[in-house]
Order: C-alpha cells, then structure tokens, then sequence
C-alpha cells in the first residue's frame, strides 16, 4: 500500500536518506533496509519508511547526547578554569572560533545582534581563512605580556582526568602610550586538553585584559591619553594624527572620530546619572555658550554648562531657546545663578532666581572703559567692591568649618545689606537725573534696577556665590576648544563632545587626574560585554565615587609598560633569531 507524502516531506525525508548515505557504517536500527536513494519514495512502502524514520530518529537521539556530553565536559572545564580563559571545542569550525578570540563578542543594544562580527562569520565549511590584519607600525618601544594558566589551575584540570599540553599561542596588539607611543603584545597561551577516558580534545586559550574598544588597534591608556588632549589641551583630531605619524603610527583622523563616537555609544548613560545630580542640588549655577555644528540648519548652536562645586553638566542644544535645555527643571525648586537671559523666568518657575552680581559690576566698567573717567561710577564700583570684600572673608572662614550657615548669613548680611540699599537709592536717583545723559551709565543702571529682585535673593543662602564665575571659567574651555577645530561634524559628535567635556571638568573638582580617570573608566568599563554600559556600570565610575586610590589601577599599568619596555630594534632582532631558529 503506498501512501501520499507532501512536496515538503518529501524534500525532509530524501535530505535525511542522504546524510544517512554518507554513513553507512552508523545504521541504528536492528534490520537493515536498503539505504534510499533519490527514487525511493516513489516505490517505498509504509514500512520501510517508518523504519527509516526510526532510523533517522535514533541517529538524531545520538547526535543529541553526544553534544549534550560535550556542552557538559566543557562547562567543567570553564568552571575549573574560573573564566581566565575561553574554551572551545577541538572540532569547532572555523565560523565559530571567533567565540573564544581574545576578544569577547560585544551584543548590540537589542542584545542580539553583534556588533563586532568576525570576518570568518559567513565560512561555513571550515575553510582556512586568510587573515588580512595589518601589522601596527611605528613606536620606538615594544611591551609584551604573556597571559597563561597558573599551575593551580593546569594541576586541577589534570586531577579531572585531561591530559594538558601547551598547543601555541594567539596574539593581540595594539597602541598604548605613556608619553611615548608604545605597541603593546598581549600573548596567550593555548592549551590542547584531553579526555583520559574518552579521548575528545579540547582547547583552552588564557584570557588577556579586556579593552573598552575591542577589535580596535588601540588600549584603554591611549583612550584615555587622546580625549585628554582633545579637551583638556584643546588639540585637533587632525594634529593629534599628525602627531602620531611622526612616530610612524598608522592611526587616521577618521579613526580618532571613530573611536570617539564608539565610545559616547558606550557610555552616554552617564548623562542620565549627571542630570539626577544637578536635580537633587541645592544650588545649580546655569551658562550658556555658542558653537557651531556642521550638519545643523541653524548658524550658531549653544552649549550650556549646568554646575555646582560638586559637577559640570554641559549639554548641547541646537539652539539658545529656553525650552529644551531647562525643560527638565520646570520643577527645580533650589537656588539658581544666571545671568538676565529672559529664558530663565520664563521656564525655572519653582526655583528662586538669583543674579550675577560680576554681570552687574561690568557693566559699570565699560562705562569706565568707555568715558576714560571714573567719578560718575566711583560709588557704585566702590559698594561692588565692599561686598565683595566682605563676603570673600567670611566664606572662607565658613568654608573651613570656622562657622554655620547661620552665624555667615547673619554676619555678612548685616554688613552686605546696608551697602546693597545704598547702592539701589544711589541707582533710583540716578534714574531720576536722566543717567547724567549718558548711554553708558543708563545701560548699567537699568540692569541694576531691572534685576534687583534677583540680586537680593543672593542674599538669601550662604550656599549661593555672589556671581556667576563658576560657570563662566567653564564655559571659557568650550571657547578655547571652539578656536582649534571651529566646528562640530555632527549633533551626535557635539553631545559626545559635550560628555567628555563633562567628565574632564568634573573630575578636577574631586582633585583626580582627568587623563587618569578617563582611563581608569575605560578600563573597569571594558569588562562589561554589552556594548551600551548600564548604570549600574556607569555609577561606580562617575567622578565622585572614584578615588585616588582607585586611580593605582591606571598607574600600575604605567608602570608596567615602562619597567618592560623593549627597543623595537632590539625586539625585531630578537623576533628575527627565535624565526630563525624555529626554521
């Protein structure tokens, strides 16, 4: 009796008959039938297909247990190993040893995708792969590193039952510097293991040091060295690649870009854990300055810098309007530091807004720049000066814990208050007068009276600085930067920018090594294997949980590098010999 088999089925069934084909030594069933070939089907019976069903299913049950014991043999020996190495099994293709390279895969923000794919991926027949890496050139001095198994580990591998043997080594290198250029080696060994009792191999390859930009050609020191000159020396991307060419580094200006935007995708939730420490200040300091950003359809772009004692913020925003950068602090209800910009009461409903009092005071100095004549604005320059003076005094007393917040506020008021009302009745009389008919001095005078109100809540916190100067020596970093590259290439260049700039500034204020810490944060970051750092990564690495003693893990890896040094002729002599000798 013949029975009907679907197009599909039909496709299975002749697929499975020519695995089995290819193995006729393995048949698992009891009575052997005939091995089908392509016109089988069309005279096969009911029971000869269910036995070959049978068949295919048994050999399917042993191909299940078999990796089944694989994945088990190999999950002890990982365990054993405690995760200083990647193991992999010996008859592994090629597409699949790109899983235990000395870098790990890194998952994309769906955790799905990888985003750093081997070039072996599509090889599916194990073909040998020809590597199109080029080697690194330049630097005068060569580091390497050997990453193994400790003894421990081998001792125990072999008390599990393997037989342990070093198979070779694989080999990353890539630019580190300490300020020289240095091409770092990191060498790890490979182990073949075997299975006394069963005889399957594995291979087991040491772990080297993770690094924040994998499948790059530079190390985490280099990193952190580059966004330092970038933004704390204010050099070029394509200086800073000039640079390295003279050192015959083979490092572009579009690699740089590169690297630095790989890196803001990387970290940009530090943003996140920045805003929530502007929100819970009491006081926040707030300035803005232009820029100017390539693909934007505006001319001029701000950055605006949100700080205290504590943090810079900066933030980029394609325009100066008010709604986006202070959007998120509609509820705001501490102290804010600005200057007159009317953007400020306009969004900052909650807060209590305070004026700058060094914006103040300028303005009666350009009338002075101006005129060439002092005698009109001697008063007002002079009650300026007072409370300056007396102000500077008693914070620093109050500073060093000399005395509360009580005892300054009610010392310097008494004597700041009564200078500040003759400074506004000196002001109202000279708006009675007509300003002397001086443009100049009505300019002043106006912004005087026009933010009075802003300028005695000053007076109303001792947290609160008399001026604005904080922000404005921040901002100033932005400017310098602005005069050597100009431009921005992109919005998301501008906010990667932005960021770097905010973890600068902010770890000078912790008295941390900014070049330092930038490393210290690639460094504990890159042990992280997905590509977008959560927070609970990102919090310990934000400048006010890191402390000096935390930043010996930076100096260490200095240290190293320059007690292991080698001449790079010395070292290709040596390389030479050992070739040499292997030949």
């Amino acid at each position: 009796m013949k029975i009907e088999v679907s197009h599909q089925d039909r496709s299975v069934i002749i697929a499975l008959g020519s695995k089995l084909k290819s193995k006729p030594d393995e048949a698992l069933t009891g009575s052997p039938i005939a091995i089908p070939d392509d016109n089988f089907l069309a005279k096969a019976t009911r029971e000869e297909l269910i036995a070959l069903l049978r068949m295919s299913v048994a050999n399917a049950n042993e191909a299940i247990n078999a990796k089944c014991l694989l994945e088990t043999k190999l999950g002890l020996i990982i365990s054993l190993l405690d995760g200083t190495a990647d193991v992999r099994s010996e008859q592994s293709t090629v597409a699949d040893l790109d899983l235990f390279a000395e870098d790990p895969q890194i998952t994309g923000r769906d955790g799905d995708k990888p985003l750093l794919e081997s070039d072996a991926a599509g090889d599916k027949a194990g073909k040998a792969i020809k590597n199109t890496k080029k080697d690194l050139t330049g630097c005068t001095h060569v580091v390497e590193k050997i990453y193994a198994l400790g003894e421990e580990q081998i001792r125990m591998l072999e008390d599990s039952g393997m037989l342990v043997r070093v198979l070779g080594e694989d080999v990353s290198e890539y630019y580190q510097t300490i300020n020289v250029m240095i091409r770092f080696k990191a060498r790890m060994v490979k182990y073949s293991l075997k299975d006394k009792a069963t005889g399957e191999e594995s291979i087991a390859t040491a772990k080297s040091v993770a690094r924040f930009l994998p499948k790059t050609k530079v190390g985490d020191l280099f990193l952190g060295d580059f966004f330092y000159k970038k933004y704390a020396l204010h050099v070029p991307f394509n200086r800073y690649s000039q640079a390295l060419r003279l050192d015959g580094c083979n490092i572009s200006r579009q690699d740089l870009d590169r690297y630095h935007m790989q890196v803001y995708e990387r970290i940009w939730k530090m943003e996140e854990l920045l805003e929530e420490k502007a929100r819970a200040s009491e006081v926040l300091y707030i300035d803005e300055v232009p820029t100017v950003t390539q693909r934007s359809s505006k001319k001029k772009n701000y950055i605006w810098v949100f700080n205290t004692d504590e943090f810079a913020w900066y933030r980029y925003f394609e325009g100066r309007a008010g709604a986006d950068p202070l959007g998120h602090f509609n509820d705001y209800s501490g102290f804010c530091m600005t200057d007159a910009y009317a953007a400020y009461p306009a969004h900052l409903h909650a807060a209590t807004l305070c004026a700058c009092l060094a914006h103040c005071r300028r303005r009666y100095v350009d009338y002075r720049k101006i005129t060439g004549s002092e005698a009109a604005v001697k008063f007002p320059l002079d009650c300026f000066g007072t409370i300056y003076h007396e102000d500077g005094i008693l914070r620093d007393k109050f500073r060093a814990g000399g005395m509360t917040e009580d005892e300054f506020l009610e010392q310097r008021n008494a004597i700041c208050l009564p200078v500040l009302k003759d400074l506004k009745q000196w002001c109202e009389n000279c708006a009675l007068t007509g300003y002397g008919r001086s443009v100049p001095l009505k300019r002043a005078v106006t912004y005087t009276l026009d933010n009075w109100e802003r300028i005695e809540n000053t007076f109303l916190s001792a947290k609160t600085d008399l001026d604005n100067n904080r922000s404005e020596r921040l901002v100033k970093v932005v400017k310098l930067g602005s005069k050597n590259w100009i431009t921005h290439g992109s919005e998301e260049g501008a906010r990667a920018s932005a960021l770097m700039y905010s973890l600068l500034e902010t770890a000078k204020m912790y008295g941390l090594n900014p070049r330092d810490y930038l490393s210290y944060v690639f460094m504990k970051g890159a042990v992280c294997a997905s590509w977008e750092l959560g927070r609970e990564v990102l919090e310990p690495l934000m400048p006010w949980n890191v402390t000096q003693e935390d930043l010996s893990l930076v100096t260490g890896e200095y240290q190293f590098i320059a007690n292991n040094m080698i001449p790079i002729e010395e070292y290709a002599a040596t390389m030479a010999e050992m070739q040499a000798e292997k030949g």
